[in-house]
């Protein structure tokens, strides 16, 4: 099984999101009203100007302050029974590795190691931990010494910077390998990681746990709704051995068409192809006469043919 995931999947593990009006970059532009724009400080050139808003967002997501959700444990427990190929992440908060991972790779870099933007040499990120809580930009031993400044940066790819070797690599080493996509927490329209649909073969099963559909892809079947829940009502289906902390089980599911299956937190604007009724709103659950559950013999041959991402969904980063 190969997994594609998304920060989303940290959400619910305490780290902020960005774009909500108390997230990260409302914050950053109160805060840095010299901002032109909150994601410029994920700008490489405008970090070599002023570093210090980056730092300070770094202190909120720094390792160690959090720890995994029930999908990184899900994720976990599949690497420990030998179903992971590989996760392929966006995030950078390195939770993966709390969660005992280690068939990730990191496709905008991570925490987990800083380095000096000018002679390049490499440290673990704790060497930055004082210096970040603090909130002083940490400098590089090695270029002190020799009597100039560098910045040690967290190794996380930014806007100007070439996205890691490894993932093409890795991803072209794996493709021939996969024998079920599981995207998580995603949607599909940042590069890289929304390249992975696309190079697998056809017939290669994609199963899509996210808050809403995609409208541009098409999975063989689809679990719509907050990934914590969903996860752990499939290890409670699972059974014995599969066992993650979690609240709120058993989940309460509804069914729309063959493949779509709307849990608690599901979107409902989003699900809108050809269905009269998506049914009640997904979140108190549905009533216990209206519960379908999910299957894991859904009809593949009946599905919709899977819509390929067109370059028009995707964005650079």
């Amino acid at each position: 099984m190969c997994i594609s995931c998304i920060p989303q999947i940290s959400v619910s593990c305490g780290i902020p999101d960005f774009r909500s009006p108390e997230g990260v970059y409302a914050r950053l532009s109160q805060e840095f009203p010299e901002l032109p724009d909150p994601q410029a400080m994920f700008d490489i050139q405008y970090f070599r100007d002023d570093p210090r808003p980056f730092f300070r967002f770094a202190k909120d997501i720094f390792p160690g302050k959090f720890s995994p959700s029930p999908s990184h444990r899900f994720i976990g427990a599949l690497e420990q029974k030998g179903k992971l190929l590989r996760n392929y992440t966006q995030n950078i908060d390195t939770l993966e590795k709390a969660a005992g991972i280690s068939k990730v790779v990191y496709c905008h870099g991570s925490f987990a190691t800083a380095s000096c933007c000018e002679c390049n040499w490499k440290t673990d990120i704790h060497t930055i931990e004082e210096d970040v809580f603090s909130q002083r930009v940490p400098e590089c031993p090695r270029c002190t010494e020799k009597g100039s400044s560098g910045v040690l940066k967290p190794d996380i790819v930014f806007f100007g910077q070439s996205l890691p070797a490894t993932f093409h690599q890795q991803l072209e080493e794996d493709k021939g390998k996969v024998d079920l996509l599981l995207v998580m927490g995603s949607s599909l329209k940042v590069r890289p990681v929304s390249l992975v649909p696309i190079v697998l073969d056809g017939c290669i099963p994609q199963v899509l746990i996210n808050r809403e559909p995609l409208s541009h892809m098409t999975f063989d079947v689809e679990l719509i709704g907050y990934s914590d829940v969903i996860v752990a009502e499939l290890c409670r289906r699972l059974g014995q051995g599969w066992e993650i902390e979690a609240k709120g089980l058993p989940a309460e599911i509804h069914t729309v068409g063959n493949h779509t299956h709307l849990f608690p937190g599901a979107i409902m604007e989003a699900l809108d192809r050809g269905n009269s009724s998506p049914g009640p709103e997904v979140g108190g659950g549905t009533s216990p006469d209206s519960r379908e559950e999910v299957g894991c013999d859904c009809e593949l041959e009946s599905r919709p043919k899977r819509a390929r991402l067109d370059s028009s969904h995707t964005e650079n980063s």
